[in-house]
């Protein structure tokens, strides 16, 4: 026979995989009933609606008789009866008015401002966000030296200035 430790470890292991099996199963088989039972109650209720519908349109039933006969043969009028067409809703003439001379102040706004523009700068107005430059390259070796500095951007060192 093999080493007990050896022995213990893999039933260990392997009854720790069993246990896992079988919760694995009971979760799917419970899942499974849900699904089940949902449908089942889905197609009862379905075929209930149908039986019941069914037994109060049907041509045996007892309509109420209405006071006014007329909604009674509207409503008992063919199903494909067209609709009357629907009106398009129409702007009343203050709205209108009043539309036209916002636009006719914004138009003289336009024109007010065109004209003060002198060196024609509103037709050709610079882009608000220019690239960045593009930093000098840094040398391969950075040693740290005051040399290797000024490479880096940002710190660049005035000629003028000596490093003491």
């Amino acid at each position: 026979m093999g080493d007990p430790t050896t022995l213990t470890m893999n039933l260990t292991f392997f009854g720790t995989l069993a246990i896992g099996l079988v919760l694995f199963l009971g979760v799917f088989l419970a899942f499974v009933i849900t699904l089940l039972l949902a449908g089942g109650g889905r197609l009862i209720a379905t075929a209930a609606t149908a039986l019941f519908q069914g037994r109060t349109s049907g041509p045996g039933t007892v309509r109420r008789k209405s006071a006014n006969p007329a909604k009674t043969a509207v409503a008992a009028g063919p199903a494909g009866r067209a609709k009357p067409a629907r009106k398009e809703p129409q702007l009343s003439p203050e709205w209108a008015a009043a539309v036209a001379r916002a636009d006719e102040r914004a138009s003289a706004r336009a024109g007010a401002e065109s004209a003060m523009d002198r060196n024609r700068t509103l037709a050709s107005a610079p882009r608000a966000f220019a690239n960045p430059p593009v930093p000098a390259r840094s040398p391969i070796r950075d040693t740290g030296s005051l040399t290797m500095r000024q490479h880096q951007p940002g710190q660049r060192q005035d000629p003028q200035r000596k490093a003491s």
